[in-house]
């Protein structure tokens, strides 16, 4: 991640977000405007007959590849970019910058937009700034000729916050390769590994981990924690170094910092348990890759999770609904999970392989896509 500069973190700290947006809006005239130039200088010869792509250079080339990034490394690997395509793929999670306009240079063209509609802003989440987010979402989403959504839920809440649209559309839960992403040899199960792992972007995802992590400590449960993947919150290493500290618990945690897509599948398989209880996630890949390494999950039942996460394949914990302020299961619920997951740990490792496989499989999802592109691309 770039580090950015002090003058920056002060105005994050201390400028009223509105204005501070309204000055960055400003400040990006000039490039939006440059940006707009480079285009409309391209020559751009439309491929007819057969499928071609454009995901509008999101994929960096550091290997660590997290969130709407891993599902275009799939589309990628039949459909690789290409400089006379005829279908532009954006990820709402994931969008280029000046993204507006490069939709409307393409369509210009005779592009079609396939656009795929992740989770929304909402105040419990982004506060008063939501149509920071929502604004230029609901803006792309309204261009589209077609629509994945990652789930029922998402579909719900961009229905709810970014309005009705008439574009045509469907559920396409993420995926993940099954190859790939499999049942390793079980770790032994005299020690429960407990795993928390993705990009951790608010601090109670992993605070109310460490907290779980201090409960079983009291019981005297045998276990160990891997807190892997990035702290992306402001002061995020302070804090959870901070928390281990005062729980007490340094000698049951071991961390791992961000970490590349090819070295996931030995992460997961190295666990007996995902947890999981960030709020109302839309439809996250981490659980999906964990089941498909026979790894059960503990997380909240909000979301998308209840249409991922079946009772056979892990334990989902009730919390309240709200759109203004997060909740999450409490520490005793989830050790409480714990336990009764490793008390039938065979019986649930079975089962979340089979969700995977049956709900998730990659071919599934690319089946999904080769139809509608085949449907969109000029003949």
């Amino acid at each position: 991640m770039k580090k950015r500069s002090f003058l920056a973190r002060q105005a994050e700290r201390w400028i009223d977000p509105g204005l501070r947006n309204r000055v960055w809006r400003l400040l990006e005239i000039p490039k939006r405007r440059r940006f707009q130039r480079q285009l409309e200088s391209q020559a751009h010869g439309l491929r007819r007959g057969t499928p071609a792509l454009s995901y509008g250079e999101v994929l960096g080339g550091d290997g660590v590849v997290h969130g709407g990034r891993v599902k275009i490394l799939h589309l990628a690997e039949e459909f690789p970019p290409a400089q006379d395509f005829n279908l532009l793929y954006l990820v709402s999670s994931a969008p280029p910058k000046f993204a507006l306009e490069l939709v409307a240079w393409a369509r210009a063209r005779g592009v079609k937009f396939v656009w795929n509609q992740n989770g929304v802003a909402y105040p419990g989440w982004y506060g008063n700034r939501s149509e920071e987010i929502n604004g230029p979402m609901r803006a792309l989403r309204e261009q589209a000729d077609y629509i994945f959504y990652q789930s029922e839920f998402c579909r719900q809440c961009a229905g709810q916050f970014l309005g009705p649209s008439s574009v045509p559309g469907e559920i396409a839960f993420n995926c993940v390769d099954v190859a790939q992403f499999c049942a390793a040899k079980p770790p032994e199960t005299g020690v429960c590994r407990l795993l928390a792992t993705g990009s951790h972007y608010e601090s109670y995802r992993v605070v109310s981990v460490l907290e779980t992590v201090a409960v079983l400590v009291r019981r005297r449960f045998p276990f160990e924690l891997h807190l892997a993947g990035r702290l992306a919150w402001q002061d995020a290493e302070a804090e959870v170094s901070e928390k281990i500290r005062a729980l007490g618990i340094e000698n049951q945690v071991r961390r791992t910092a961000a970490y590349r897509q090819e070295d996931a599948p030995s992460i997961y398989q190295s666990a007996h348990i995902l947890l999981h209880p960030k709020y109302k996630d839309p439809c996250p890949t981490v659980p999906i890759e964990a089941m498909a390494c026979g790894v059960p999950v503990i997380g909240s039942a909000s979301g998308g999770m209840p249409e991922l996460v079946s009772s056979e394949a892990g334990v989902l914990i009730d919390v309240p609904e709200s759109w203004e302020e997060n909740h999450w299961p409490s520490s005793v619920a989830m050790a409480d999970a714990v336990e009764a997951v490793m008390s039938r740990w065979p019986d649930y490792h079975a089962a979340a392989r089979r969700r995977a496989e049956d709900c998730f499989a990659k071919e599934q999802w690319m089946e999904k896509h080769r139809r509608v592109f085949r449907a969109l691309a000029p003949a």
